[in-house]
C-alpha cells in the first residue's frame, strides 16, 4: 500500500480493491485509504475455501478500470510506475500487457539466494513455451483479460498460464527495460518442486494450440505415469528435442536392460563348463 501511495502521478485515476477471507477488520479501507491517499478503497470478501484464481478473477470482475494490475503482498512498485504505464498503454493501442524488470529482495531469513536485479528478456513465445519470463506487477488491459478463460486452478502456475491464455489470444505484449517493482524471492519447499512436473503438463493441457505436438504428448505422458516421461528441469517446460532425448534415453536404457537380461538368463540356461564340473 506505500509503495502505491509513492506513485508520482496517476494515483487520483487508481481504484484499490483488495480480497481477503474475513480477516482484515471492517475499519480496513479506511486505513489504507488513509495510508494511500486514495479514496477508492474497498475490501472485497471471500468464502474461506476460495481458491487464489478464485479471488483473483472475483476481485479484477468487481473492478472498473480498463487497465488491471494485480499485486501480492510482498510486491512493490517502483515511484514511477504508473508514470511509465499509463502513458504506455495511451500512446501504444498495440500493447496490451507490459511487464518490466525488477528487483528481487532477500527473504528475511536469509534462505533464498542473494538479492539483485532480475533484467527480463524481450517477449517471445518461444521463451514462453518454456518458461514464464514476466516478473512481478504486470499491467494488462481489461480487453486483454476479456480474451481469455482467467486464472485456473489446475495448476499453482496461475500467472505463466495466464500469460500463455492471453499469447494464444493475440495480445500485444511490452519489455519495460527498467526495474519498476520489486518483490521477495522465498526458499522452494519440497511440495512445490514435488508438484513441479504435473503444474507444468497442466498448462500444457491447458493451451495445447501454443505448444508442439511433442511436447503435448510429454504432458500426456507425464500425467500418465509413463516411465519416459520425465519431470524435466524445475519450472522449465521441455521442448520438441528435449521430449525427443526423453523418449530415445528411456528407449536405449530399455534396450540395454533387455540385452544384460537376455545374457543373464542365457548363461543361467547353459550347462557348467569342465572346470565348474570338477569344482
Amino acid at each position: 500500500m506505500q509503495s502505491v501511495a509513492r506513485q508520482s502521478t496517476g494515483l487520483e485515476r487508481t481504484e484499490i480493491i483488495v480480497a481477503g477471507n474475513g480477516s482484515h477488520p471492517a475499519s480496513a479501507p479506511s486505513i489504507w485509504s488513509a495510508i494511500t491517499g486514495n479514496e477508492h478503497v474497498s475490501l472485497l470478501t471471500m468464502d474461506d475455501d476460495a481458491t487464489p484464481a478464485q479471488a483473483r478473477n472475483t476481485a479484477i470482475d468487481a473492478a472498473d478500470g480498463d487497465l488491471l494490475l494485480l499485486l501480492r503482498p510482498d510486491f512493490r512498485l517502483d515511484p514511477k510506475y504508473l508514470t511509465t504505464a499509463l502513458p504506455l498503454f495511451a500512446d501504444n493501442p498495440d500493447v496490451d500487457v507490459m511487464y518490466a524488470d525488477y528487483i528481487r529482495l532477500a527473504h528475511k531469513n536469509g534462505s533464498a539466494g542473494k538479492p539483485g536485479m532480475i533484467q527480463l528478456p524481450d517477449f517471445d513465445e518461444a521463451l514462453l513455451q518454456t518458461r514464464n519470463i514476466l516478473g512481478p506487477a504486470v499491467m494488462l488491459r481489461r480487453s486483454a483479460w476479456e480474451s481469455a478463460q482467467g486464472f485456473r486452478d489446475n495448476t499453482v502456475y496461475r500467472d505463466w498460464d495466464l500469460w500463455i491464455q492471453l499469447a494464444v489470444a493475440g495480445n500485444g505484449f511490452f519489455h519495460i527495460n527498467y526495474p519498476l517493482a520489486s518483490c521477495e524471492h522465498t526458499k522452494v519447499s519440497f511440495r512445490e518442486r514435488a508438484e513441479d512436473g504435473r503444474c507444468k503438463a497442466m498448462i500444457v493441457i491447458n493451451n495445447q494450440s501454443f505448444f508442439h505436438m511433442h511436447t503435448v504428448r510429454w504432458a500426456l505422458s507425464y500425467l500418465r505415469g509413463d516411465a519416459w516421461a520425465q519431470a524435466f528441469g524445475f519450472m522449465s517446460i521441455p521442448g520438441p528435442m528435449e521430449v525427443m532425448r526423453m523418449m530415445h534415453e528411456h528407449a536405449i536404457q530399455q534396450m540395454g536392460s533387455t540385452v544384460l537380461a537376455e545374457e543373464a538368463i542365457r548363461q543361467f540356461d547353459s550347462p557348467p563348463s569342465s572346470l565348474e564340473a570338477t569344482q
